[in-house]
Order: structure tokens, then sequence, then C-alpha cells
């Protein structure tokens, strides 16, 4: 087991400004006193209120600044179909800027704290300068690269390496957000994260026990802290 020695940061699972996604443009806005007509920071969602309806126009950004959302298809009996997660410095819409109209159905799992981004003059900027075009694109690229890699894997995969990879993967999104802890905050359910995998929750139940008794994972309720890094990403592979 490789010796990870971290510091908890931060038990709000938030994210600082700084650390935004977007910062190399928010940052400079707001000590320029322009970003009011163009960003809406920090509107609270509450559990389980919904953002987005697939098919409403797009005309909104989100970022989360605390909390976490989930997309998800209607099916014809009403259930949902999850088909994404967003955790703190993540974007929502980026997918949208083609067709013009959200392609999701979003809602907040926990209370969320989201900055609200104005498309139509959000572009005017990217427009003008070179600096905010090149963050569209990267983050546009990242967006296609890391949805590829994971239905590529999750298509692949058997059971257990599927929710190894999951978790890793929730731990390396906080990892890159400035969350430098092996302690890590699963703010969906258990059936969401099976209905996502395209597992059963009994299936989640027993591999979370199986990793327990393996010392790669300690859980308590949402909360699992990573034992043995090494262990979890040789299970996922």
């Amino acid at each position: 087991m490789r010796e990870i020695s971290k510091s908890i940061r931060s038990n709000s699972y938030s994210i600082s400004c700084e650390l935004c996604s977007l910062s190399p443009i928010c940052i400079p806005l707001m000590l320029n006193h322009t970003a009011n007509s163009i960003i809406e920071c920090k509107r609270l969602y509450a559990k389980d209120e919904v953002l987005i309806n697939k098919g409403e126009p797009f005309a909104n950004f989100y970022i989360i600044n605390s909390g976490a959302l989930k997309s998800y298809e209607v099916a014809q009996d009403n259930s949902e179909q999850i088909n994404g997660f967003y955790l703190p410095g993540d974007i929502v819409g980026l997918d949208s800027i083609y067709t013009k109209k959200y392609n999701k159905n979003v809602k907040a799992l926990t209370n969320t704290k989201v900055c609200e981004i104005h498309y139509s003059e959000f572009m005017l900027l990217v427009d003008k300068n070179r600096k905010f075009r090149d963050l569209v694109f990267h983050l546009l690229s990242n967006d296609i690269y890391n949805y590829q890699k994971l239905i590529l894997f999750y298509s692949q995969k058997r059971a257990e390496a599927r929710l190894a990879f999951f978790i890793y993967s929730i731990y390396s999104r906080y990892e890159q957000q400035g969350h430098t802890s092996l302690n890590i905050k699963l703010s969906m359910s258990r059936a969401d994260i099976a209905n996502y995998l395209g597992l059963t929750i009994e299936t989640i139940s027993r591999i979370l026990s199986k990793f327990q008794e393996q010392q790669i994972l300690l859980v308590t309720g949402k909360y699992i802290f990573i034992k043995d890094l090494d262990a979890l990403v040789s299970s996922g592979e």
C-alpha cells in the first residue's frame, strides 16, 4: 500500500472561486466590477429541486459551488435513468451550446449552491477575447473526453470494477478541486449509484462490504475513507 499523508482541506465539499473551472474569467471580471451582468453567484437550490427540464431553451451555464446535482432521462414509466453527476467545480450546460436547448433533466441531490452564467452575454466576451475562447474550447474538449472514457469503461467492465472506478473518479474530481483528503462524500444515494452503473442496490452493498473486508475502504453512511488507494485503482482496472 502506498503511504499517503493528506490533510482534510474542508468538510463542506464546496469550491473556492480561485479553484472554479471558470476562475480565469470570473476573477478578473470581478476585479473590474463587470461580472454582475453575466454571473449570478451562489444561488441556492433545495434537495430534489429541479434546475433544468429537458427541452427548455438554453440560457445559462450552471457552475456548482457546493452540493451536487444529477442529470437524468425520464422513461415511459416515469422512472429516472441517471446519466451523470455534477460535483463542486463542474459546469452544467456545455452540451447545450449546439442544440440551443437543454438535453437533460437536472435535479439537486442535496441543498446546492450554483453560479449561473448567462450564455448570450458570456459569448460576447468570448468573441472579443482569445483567453475566454481558449478556455471554452478546453472545457468542451475535456467534457467530451471524460464522457467518452466513461462510456467505454462502463460498457466493458464487470460490476466490481465499475464501482471501484466510480469511487476513484469521485475522489479524483474532488482532488482536482483542492480537496486533498482520502475522505470523500457520496452525495448520491446507493439507489442512484446503482441506477447510473446499471447494477442493483444489493450488488452495490455487497461490493462495498467486500471492499471493507479487504481493507480497501471504510464506509460510514455517505462518507467513504479510502484506506488503500492503490488497491482501489487495481480493482477498477
